[in-house]
């Protein structure tokens, strides 16, 4: 498998903050330091990583390195992989891996446990208002960014355009920041993601440009949720951006999960679970979507637990399905 990522060093957090001053310390048999796969450059992924690494620093003593990855299919790899230690990825691109369905394609990827749910990710799309687009089905014979090859919209937009019959007359995969830009220069017509809220590009973009943004609506999400039973309806708010100030934005939406390998120490991830729930307020400053980081949401997991974090869980009184146990 190609290491299709760079290493990018978000944080070397050790040597502004030193160990001493941080609320844990590293006990035998953890790791002294640790890598977190992110996303491209200009992602949700990407932006939370930057302050899961500040957490694990703070509040555990252990320094870490955000990567540039392809996005969740690409996370999963290398967490199945070892080749990182923490890896964010959304529900779909996890079950398909530990099921080998989809971009899976026959291979079972068993090694990831989900260890703490993380937010929401909802099926955006925008396009100039110029260019008259206003929906997804305007997007037939039009050229549509859908991010990397390995992320979650990569993944899932191509199957919505797939389930509904729209057929774009161009599919590009590049990182989204690379996209919006395509867009703005009038090389692109409309960029999409599946993205926790709200998504900065869109936001960005609309300080210059008049912008549409679009998702899945309810007659057609009831299509797509037919073949995918993870996916759930849901709405951007009402003015989450400048051209939906006055309504909201009926769309689909689907849960983020934090995983590690299998063979990851059990004490260790059951108090990095703990660390991160007493101190969610980090996460949240770094990103808004991180207010849906709860513990009462894991039964939302695709794939089994880590011993740790059941271990946790339990201890929360949280009452967990027995498929997210491994016996």
């Amino acid at each position: 498998m190609k290491r299709l990522f760079i290493l990018f060093s978000v944080v070397a957090i050790s040597i502004a903050f030193p160990l001493g001053l941080c609320e844990a310390q590293v006990k035998p048999g953890w790791p002294k330091s640790v890598t977190i796969g992110a996303a491209p450059v200009g992602g949700v992924f990407f932006i939370w990583m930057g302050g899961y690494a500040k957490l694990l620093n703070d509040k555990m003593g252990i320094p870490g390195n955000v990567e540039v990855t392809g996005g969740p299919v690409h996370n999963t790899q290398l967490v199945d992989a070892k080749q990182v230690d923490f890896g964010p990825a959304t529900a779909g691109p996890l079950w398909e891996g530990w099921t080998g369905e989809g971009w899976a394609k026959g291979r079972k990827h068993q090694n990831p446990r989900v260890i703490f749910p993380m937010y929401t990710s909802y099926f955006q799309m925008y396009a100039l208002k110029k260019s008259g687009i206003k929906s997804l089905h305007d997007l037939a014979g039009k050229s549509v960014g859908v991010g990397p090859i390995g992320g979650t919209p990569a993944t899932y937009w191509p199957r919505v355009f797939e389930i509904l019959g729209i057929k774009p007359g161009r599919v590009v995969n590049a990182g989204s920041a690379d996209l919006n830009s395509q867009l703005k220069d009038g090389m692109l017509d409309a960029n999409g993601q599946t993205v926790g809220l709200p998504w900065g590009l869109i936001t960005e973009v609309e300080t210059t440009h008049e912008t549409n943004v679009f998702g899945v609506s309810s007659v057609d999400a009831d299509k797509f949720i037919a073949k995918h039973p993870y996916i759930s309806k849901a709405a951007l708010p009402k003015g989450l951006y400048k051209s939906n100030k006055d309504f909201e934005v009926e769309t689909v939406t689907i849960w983020n999960f934090m995983t590690v390998h299998k063979d990851a120490p059990e004490d260790f991830v059951y108090e990095v679970v703990k660390k991160t729930f007493e101190n969610v307020d980090i996460l949240i400053a770094t990103h808004a979507s991180a207010k849906e980081t709860k513990p009462e949401a894991i039964v939302h997991s695709p794939i089994p637990l880590h011993p740790g974090a059941v271990k946790y869980y339990r201890e929360k009184g949280i009452k967990l399905p027995d498929k997210l146990i491994l016996k």
